[in-house]
């Protein structure tokens, strides 16, 4: 009888470690469909490059230019995003210049979709036209959505707030909305 249970034990040990096998299998690959490719600088570095380039309006002021972006994000995940607004025409007699460095947090819920909360500091030189210039060092936040159409190339919208000081050193606010392409290596 202790035979016929050991060797019946025996011959289950392969039906248990193949199950076993299947589930560690079907485990990688769901992993696999839920998280994106990494390209070969992120396999190499650990990190992910993106630069963007897109337009940005802001409401209330009119101000309206290029927005021009850089950032490293570690482990794919927390990061550091460098932008410039750079104004295309004055605007009611004014120019805004704006450079932002923001401490990001990429949030990734499905593997099509990213948010990304940004809070930062930075300089603004506030600029009339035919007169002089004002720089102030303000606060600047936000939030980005970047809709990923492959590991490569992804296209984004942002909300920014900023602030910067006047010709009668009065803080003023800007409510900005943004599009563009963003690249990632």
């Amino acid at each position: 009888m202790r035979k016929f249970i050991f060797a019946f034990l025996l011959s289950l040990a392969p039906l248990l470690s193949a199950t076993q096998v299947d589930q560690e299998i079907q485990e990688k690959q769901s992993k696999q469909e839920t998280q994106e490719e990494p390209t070969k600088a992120q396999q190499l570095w650990g990190r992910k490059f993106q630069a963007s380039l897109g337009y940005t309006y802001f409401a209330g002021s009119n101000h309206h230019g290029l927005d021009i972006g850089y950032g490293v994000w570690d482990h794919n995940k927390l990061g550091i995003l460098a932008n410039i607004f750079f104004p295309l025409t004055y605007t009611q007699g004014s120019k805004i210049y704006l450079v932002s460095f923001f401490g990001v947090w990429d949030y990734n819920p499905i593997s099509w979709l990213n948010i990304m909360p940004k809070i930062g500091y930075g300089p603004k030189f506030y600029q009339i036209k035919g007169g002089g210039g004002y720089l102030s060092w303000e606060p600047t936040a936000g939030v980005d959505i970047t809709f990923n159409i492959n590991s490569f190339v992804r296209i984004y919208t942002s909300y920014t707030w900023s602030m910067f000081e006047n010709e009668r050193d009065k803080l003023e606010q800007l409510h900005g909305l943004s599009a563009g392409i963003r690249i990632a290596y």
